[in-house]
Protein backbone atom coordinates (compact mmCIF):
# COMPACT_ATOMS: atom_id res chain seq x y z
CA UNK A 1 0.00 0.00 0.00
CA UNK A 2 1.08 3.18 -0.61
CA UNK A 3 2.88 5.24 2.29
CA UNK A 4 0.11 8.05 3.58
CA UNK A 5 1.66 10.77 4.48
CA UNK A 6 -1.13 13.24 3.91
CA UNK A 7 -4.58 12.18 3.84
CA UNK A 8 -5.76 14.93 1.79
CA UNK A 9 -3.09 13.46 -1.37
CA UNK A 10 -4.80 12.18 -4.41
CA UNK A 11 -2.08 11.64 -6.87
CA UNK A 12 1.70 10.80 -5.73
CA UNK A 13 3.97 11.06 -8.27
CA UNK A 14 7.63 9.15 -7.20
CA UNK A 15 11.05 8.89 -9.09
CA UNK A 16 9.53 8.94 -12.71
CA UNK A 17 11.44 8.48 -15.36
CA UNK A 18 10.59 8.79 -19.09
CA UNK A 19 12.67 8.01 -21.54
CA UNK A 20 13.11 8.41 -25.74
CA UNK A 21 15.29 5.51 -27.33
CA UNK A 22 16.11 7.12 -30.80
CA UNK A 23 19.29 6.76 -33.30
CA UNK A 24 20.96 9.46 -31.82
CA UNK A 25 20.94 8.51 -28.04
CA UNK A 26 18.54 8.12 -25.10
CA UNK A 27 15.94 11.41 -24.16
CA UNK A 28 15.94 11.41 -20.65
CA UNK A 29 12.26 13.59 -21.03
CA UNK A 30 11.14 13.43 -17.52
CA UNK A 31 14.57 12.71 -15.16
CA UNK A 32 13.16 11.31 -11.37
CA UNK A 33 10.37 13.92 -11.15
CA UNK A 34 8.32 13.71 -7.70
CA UNK A 35 5.05 15.64 -6.48
CA UNK A 36 2.36 14.98 -5.42
CA UNK A 37 -1.61 16.67 -5.60
CA UNK A 38 -3.89 17.25 -2.98
CA UNK A 39 -7.60 16.83 -2.91
CA UNK A 40 -9.52 19.63 -3.82
CA UNK A 41 -6.45 21.60 -5.41
CA UNK A 42 -5.13 22.92 -8.89
CA UNK A 43 -1.57 22.51 -9.61
CA UNK A 44 -0.08 24.12 -12.13
CA UNK A 45 2.81 22.33 -14.06
CA UNK A 46 4.91 25.31 -15.90
CA UNK A 47 8.45 25.24 -17.85
CA UNK A 48 9.61 25.92 -21.82
CA UNK A 49 8.43 23.98 -24.49
CA UNK A 50 10.89 20.62 -23.93
CA UNK A 51 10.81 20.85 -20.06
CA UNK A 52 9.18 17.71 -20.17
CA UNK A 53 5.44 18.73 -18.76
CA UNK A 54 3.55 16.82 -21.30
CA UNK A 55 5.15 13.65 -21.25
CA UNK A 56 5.00 13.70 -17.63
CA UNK A 57 1.16 13.90 -17.86
CA UNK A 58 1.04 10.86 -20.83
CA UNK A 59 3.08 8.59 -17.96
CA UNK A 60 0.82 9.29 -15.27
CA UNK A 61 -1.78 7.79 -17.68
CA UNK A 62 -0.12 5.28 -19.52
CA UNK A 63 -0.60 6.87 -22.66
CA UNK A 64 3.66 7.43 -23.78
CA UNK A 65 3.88 5.84 -27.23
CA UNK A 66 7.06 4.11 -28.30
CA UNK A 67 10.10 5.10 -29.13
CA UNK A 68 8.96 5.84 -25.77
CA UNK A 69 9.06 3.97 -22.22
CA UNK A 70 8.42 4.83 -18.73
CA UNK A 71 11.42 2.93 -17.16
CA UNK A 72 11.25 3.86 -13.25
CA UNK A 73 8.87 5.29 -11.10
CA UNK A 74 5.52 5.03 -9.17
CA UNK A 75 2.27 6.77 -9.77
CA UNK A 76 -0.69 6.14 -7.03
CA UNK A 77 -4.13 7.52 -7.59
CA UNK A 78 -6.12 7.51 -4.71
CA UNK A 79 -4.41 4.39 -3.12
CA UNK A 80 -3.51 2.56 -6.60
CA UNK A 81 -0.45 1.54 -7.84
CA UNK A 82 -1.18 2.71 -12.07
CA UNK A 83 2.01 1.37 -12.62
CA UNK A 84 1.20 -2.00 -11.85
CA UNK A 85 -2.22 -1.88 -13.47
CA UNK A 86 -2.71 -3.84 -16.94
CA UNK A 87 -3.69 -2.12 -20.16
CA UNK A 88 -7.59 -3.52 -19.77
CA UNK A 89 -7.48 -1.83 -16.25
CA UNK A 90 -5.50 1.38 -17.43
CA UNK A 91 -8.48 1.59 -19.64
CA UNK A 92 -11.13 1.52 -16.89
CA UNK A 93 -9.36 4.66 -15.22
CA UNK A 94 -8.96 6.94 -18.03
CA UNK A 95 -12.39 8.36 -18.31
CA UNK A 96 -13.52 6.89 -14.94
CA UNK A 97 -11.17 8.03 -12.48
CA UNK A 98 -8.58 10.50 -14.59
CA UNK A 99 -9.88 12.69 -17.60
CA UNK A 100 -7.68 14.40 -19.40
CA UNK A 101 -7.74 18.17 -22.24
CA UNK A 102 -4.74 17.31 -24.87
CA UNK A 103 -3.12 20.09 -26.08
CA UNK A 104 -3.54 18.75 -29.85
CA UNK A 105 -7.55 18.58 -29.65
CA UNK A 106 -8.11 17.68 -33.45
CA UNK A 107 -5.67 14.33 -33.01
CA UNK A 108 -7.70 13.69 -29.86
CA UNK A 109 -11.44 13.28 -31.34
CA UNK A 110 -12.25 10.50 -33.11
CA UNK A 111 -13.07 11.85 -36.97
CA UNK A 112 -15.56 9.06 -37.28
CA UNK A 113 -18.23 10.05 -34.81
CA UNK A 114 -20.00 13.47 -33.93
CA UNK A 115 -18.75 15.33 -30.90
CA UNK A 116 -21.63 15.28 -29.35
CA UNK A 117 -22.00 11.26 -29.29
CA UNK A 118 -18.17 11.57 -27.90
CA UNK A 119 -19.11 13.40 -24.82
CA UNK A 120 -22.50 11.30 -24.62
CA UNK A 121 -20.39 8.24 -24.39
CA UNK A 122 -18.37 9.18 -21.99
CA UNK A 123 -21.37 10.27 -19.97
CA UNK A 124 -22.65 6.86 -20.36
CA UNK A 125 -19.33 5.02 -19.14
CA UNK A 126 -19.18 6.91 -16.37
CA UNK A 127 -23.11 7.26 -15.16
CA UNK A 128 -24.23 4.25 -16.84
CA UNK A 129 -27.29 6.10 -17.77
CA UNK A 130 -29.59 5.56 -20.92
CA UNK A 131 -28.22 7.21 -24.26
CA UNK A 132 -31.04 10.05 -24.73
CA UNK A 133 -30.12 10.70 -20.67
CA UNK A 134 -26.31 11.18 -21.83
CA UNK A 135 -27.17 13.20 -24.92
CA UNK A 136 -29.20 15.63 -23.78
CA UNK A 137 -26.62 16.42 -20.57
CA UNK A 138 -23.78 16.31 -23.84
CA UNK A 139 -25.76 19.38 -24.98
CA UNK A 140 -25.86 20.96 -21.40
CA UNK A 141 -21.37 20.36 -21.16
CA UNK A 142 -21.38 21.90 -24.51
CA UNK A 143 -23.17 24.76 -23.72
CA UNK A 144 -21.78 25.52 -20.23
CA UNK A 145 -18.09 25.64 -22.57
CA UNK A 146 -19.67 28.54 -24.21
CA UNK A 147 -20.51 26.26 -27.49
CA UNK A 148 -22.74 28.55 -29.33
CA UNK A 149 -26.15 26.31 -30.75
CA UNK A 150 -24.89 23.30 -29.07
CA UNK A 151 -28.39 21.00 -30.15
CA UNK A 152 -26.87 21.83 -33.91
CA UNK A 153 -22.97 21.43 -33.17
CA UNK A 154 -23.39 18.05 -31.01
CA UNK A 155 -24.07 16.38 -34.54
CA UNK A 156 -21.22 17.98 -36.26
CA UNK A 157 -17.87 15.94 -36.79
CA UNK A 158 -14.31 17.68 -35.72
CA UNK A 159 -13.65 18.88 -38.99
CA UNK A 160 -16.39 20.86 -39.39
CA UNK A 161 -15.86 23.00 -36.13
CA UNK A 162 -12.67 24.96 -35.72
CA UNK A 163 -9.85 24.27 -33.40
CA UNK A 164 -10.90 26.51 -31.26
CA UNK A 165 -14.18 24.94 -30.91
CA UNK A 166 -13.20 21.49 -30.84
CA UNK A 167 -10.39 22.97 -27.79
CA UNK A 168 -14.08 23.57 -25.93
CA UNK A 169 -15.39 19.88 -27.13
CA UNK A 170 -12.39 18.58 -25.40
CA UNK A 171 -12.63 19.99 -22.31
CA UNK A 172 -16.93 19.07 -22.15
CA UNK A 173 -15.62 15.25 -22.47
CA UNK A 174 -13.33 15.86 -19.69
CA UNK A 175 -15.29 17.40 -17.08
CA UNK A 176 -18.11 15.31 -18.30
CA UNK A 177 -16.54 12.11 -16.41
CA UNK A 178 -16.52 13.98 -13.31
CA UNK A 179 -13.06 12.30 -13.01
CA UNK A 180 -10.60 12.22 -9.44
CA UNK A 181 -7.90 13.70 -11.42
CA UNK A 182 -8.05 15.88 -14.44
CA UNK A 183 -5.30 16.66 -16.58
CA UNK A 184 -5.65 19.83 -18.86
CA UNK A 185 -2.48 20.07 -21.17
CA UNK A 186 -2.82 23.94 -22.33
CA UNK A 187 -6.67 23.63 -22.50
CA UNK A 188 -7.22 27.19 -23.32
CA UNK A 189 -5.07 27.64 -26.60
CA UNK A 190 -6.64 28.97 -29.16
CA UNK A 191 -9.63 30.21 -27.36
CA UNK A 192 -10.64 34.20 -26.62
CA UNK A 193 -10.08 35.78 -23.55
CA UNK A 194 -13.86 35.19 -22.74
CA UNK A 195 -14.11 31.83 -23.78
CA UNK A 196 -10.96 31.51 -21.49
CA UNK A 197 -11.98 32.80 -18.58
CA UNK A 198 -15.84 31.08 -18.64
CA UNK A 199 -13.16 27.58 -19.15
CA UNK A 200 -11.51 28.36 -15.95
CA UNK A 201 -14.13 28.86 -13.71
CA UNK A 202 -15.59 25.79 -14.65
CA UNK A 203 -12.74 23.72 -14.17
CA UNK A 204 -12.46 25.51 -10.66
CA UNK A 205 -16.40 25.24 -10.05
CA UNK A 206 -15.83 21.25 -10.77
CA UNK A 207 -12.63 20.31 -9.07
CA UNK A 208 -13.41 22.25 -6.07
CA UNK A 209 -16.82 20.70 -5.36
CA UNK A 210 -15.75 17.49 -6.70
CA UNK A 211 -12.70 17.59 -4.25
CA UNK A 212 -10.99 16.17 -7.06
CA UNK A 213 -7.54 17.46 -8.37
CA UNK A 214 -6.17 18.87 -11.29
CA UNK A 215 -2.81 18.86 -12.96
CA UNK A 216 -2.52 22.23 -15.04
CA UNK A 217 0.23 22.38 -17.97
CA UNK A 218 0.33 26.28 -19.06
CA UNK A 219 3.23 28.50 -20.49
CA UNK A 220 0.85 31.75 -19.27
CA UNK A 221 2.02 32.69 -15.76
CA UNK A 222 -1.01 35.05 -15.30
CA UNK A 223 -2.98 31.70 -15.13
CA UNK A 224 -1.21 29.76 -12.87
CA UNK A 225 -1.55 32.82 -10.31
CA UNK A 226 -5.29 32.91 -11.03
CA UNK A 227 -6.21 29.52 -10.88
CA UNK A 228 -3.89 27.51 -9.01
CA UNK A 229 -2.88 27.01 -5.65
CA UNK A 230 0.19 25.29 -5.83
CA UNK A 231 2.82 25.41 -8.86
CA UNK A 232 5.30 22.64 -9.76
CA UNK A 233 8.12 24.33 -12.26
CA UNK A 234 10.18 22.34 -14.80
CA UNK A 235 13.20 22.37 -16.89
CA UNK A 236 15.22 19.63 -19.18
CA UNK A 237 13.25 16.98 -17.46
CA UNK A 238 13.28 17.61 -13.80
CA UNK A 239 11.57 19.73 -11.12
CA UNK A 240 13.90 22.15 -9.85
CA UNK A 241 11.20 23.99 -7.73
CA UNK A 242 7.77 23.34 -6.32
CA UNK A 243 5.46 25.55 -3.71
CA UNK A 244 2.73 27.62 -2.93
CA UNK A 245 1.84 29.64 -5.89
CA UNK A 246 1.78 32.98 -3.76
CA UNK A 247 4.99 32.07 -2.32
CA UNK A 248 7.12 30.88 -5.25
CA UNK A 249 5.53 34.38 -7.28
CA UNK A 250 6.45 36.41 -4.41
CA UNK A 251 10.03 35.13 -3.39
CA UNK A 252 11.15 32.58 -6.05
CA UNK A 253 14.47 30.67 -5.13
CA UNK A 254 15.26 29.08 -8.13
CA UNK A 255 17.45 31.62 -10.84
CA UNK A 256 15.12 29.46 -13.59
CA UNK A 257 11.80 30.04 -11.71
CA UNK A 258 13.34 33.79 -11.54
CA UNK A 259 13.52 33.78 -15.13
CA UNK A 260 10.44 32.59 -16.08
CA UNK A 261 8.64 35.47 -13.58
CA UNK A 262 11.07 38.30 -14.74
CA UNK A 263 10.25 37.57 -18.38
CA UNK A 264 6.55 37.55 -17.69
CA UNK A 265 4.39 41.16 -19.04
CA UNK A 266 2.86 42.84 -16.09
CA UNK A 267 1.03 46.24 -15.70
CA UNK A 268 0.73 46.49 -12.03
CA UNK A 269 4.44 47.25 -12.19
CA UNK A 270 6.85 49.59 -14.16
CA UNK A 271 9.60 47.38 -15.04
CA UNK A 272 11.46 46.01 -18.36
CA UNK A 273 11.05 42.65 -19.71
CA UNK A 274 14.07 40.59 -19.75
CA UNK A 275 14.50 37.18 -21.20
CA UNK A 276 16.66 33.99 -20.57
CA UNK A 277 19.06 33.48 -22.52
CA UNK A 278 19.90 30.16 -24.65
CA UNK A 279 17.72 27.55 -24.99
CA UNK A 280 16.51 24.33 -22.95
CA UNK A 281 19.10 21.82 -23.82
CA UNK A 282 19.34 18.66 -25.66
CA UNK A 283 17.97 16.03 -24.09
CA UNK A 284 20.16 13.62 -25.14
CA UNK A 285 23.16 15.14 -23.84
CA UNK A 286 22.54 16.78 -21.22
CA UNK A 287 24.94 19.69 -19.55
CA UNK A 288 26.46 17.97 -16.67
CA UNK A 289 26.00 19.73 -12.66
CA UNK A 290 22.99 21.51 -12.75
CA UNK A 291 21.11 21.26 -16.09
CA UNK A 292 20.47 24.98 -15.91
CA UNK A 293 23.94 26.61 -15.61
CA UNK A 294 24.69 27.07 -19.07
CA UNK A 295 22.08 29.87 -18.81
CA UNK A 296 22.29 30.92 -15.34
CA UNK A 297 23.72 34.45 -14.30
CA UNK A 298 24.41 32.96 -10.76
CA UNK A 299 26.64 29.60 -11.63
CA UNK A 300 29.86 28.69 -10.47
CA UNK A 301 32.30 25.80 -10.70
CA UNK A 302 29.99 23.37 -8.25
CA UNK A 303 27.16 24.03 -10.84
CA UNK A 304 29.27 22.83 -13.68
CA UNK A 305 30.36 19.52 -11.37
CA UNK A 306 27.57 18.27 -9.16
CA UNK A 307 23.87 18.06 -9.66
CA UNK A 308 21.92 19.96 -7.05
CA UNK A 309 19.55 17.88 -4.51
CA UNK A 310 15.92 19.12 -3.89
CA UNK A 311 16.46 21.53 -0.56
CA UNK A 312 13.61 22.87 1.91
CA UNK A 313 13.19 26.60 0.80
CA UNK A 314 10.25 27.63 2.98
CA UNK A 315 7.16 25.57 4.02
CA UNK A 316 5.77 23.14 1.76
CA UNK A 317 8.21 24.43 -0.79
CA UNK A 318 11.25 22.95 -2.06
CA UNK A 319 13.77 23.54 -5.03
CA UNK A 320 17.32 22.21 -6.38
CA UNK A 321 19.74 25.06 -6.25
CA UNK A 322 23.45 24.65 -4.64
CA UNK A 323 22.98 28.42 -3.42
CA UNK A 324 19.69 27.94 -1.63
CA UNK A 325 21.45 25.06 0.04
CA UNK A 326 24.49 27.45 1.35
CA UNK A 327 26.91 25.13 -1.17
CA UNK A 328 27.76 28.04 -2.76
CA UNK A 329 27.87 31.06 -0.62
CA UNK A 330 25.89 34.00 -2.77
CA UNK A 331 22.96 35.93 -2.86
CA UNK A 332 20.33 35.71 -5.89
CA UNK A 333 19.14 39.05 -6.88
CA UNK A 334 16.05 39.64 -8.17
CA UNK A 335 17.22 41.93 -10.17
CA UNK A 336 19.75 40.09 -11.89
CA UNK A 337 18.03 38.87 -15.03
CA UNK A 338 16.74 42.39 -15.93
CA UNK A 339 20.71 43.62 -15.10
CA UNK A 340 21.78 40.48 -17.44
CA UNK A 341 19.97 41.29 -20.05
CA UNK A 342 19.23 44.72 -20.33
Amino acid sequence: MIEVRNSDTLLEVRGLHTYFYTYEGVVKAVNSVSYRLNRGEITGLVGESGSGKSVTAQSIIRLVKAPGKVVEGEVWLDGQDLMSCSEAEMQTIRGRKISMIFQEPRAALNPLFTVGDQISRVIQLREGCSRSVADSHAVEMMRAVEIADPDRRANAYPHELSGGMCQRVMVAMALSANPLLLIADEPTTGLDVTVQAQVLDLIRLRVKSAGSACLFITHDLGVVAELCERVIVMYAGRVVEQGPVAEIFSSPRHPYTQGLIASTLRVDIDKPISTIPGTVPDAVNLPSGCTFHPRCPFAEDLCQQEEPQMVEAGKNHTTRCHIVSGRIEREMLEEAWTLETA
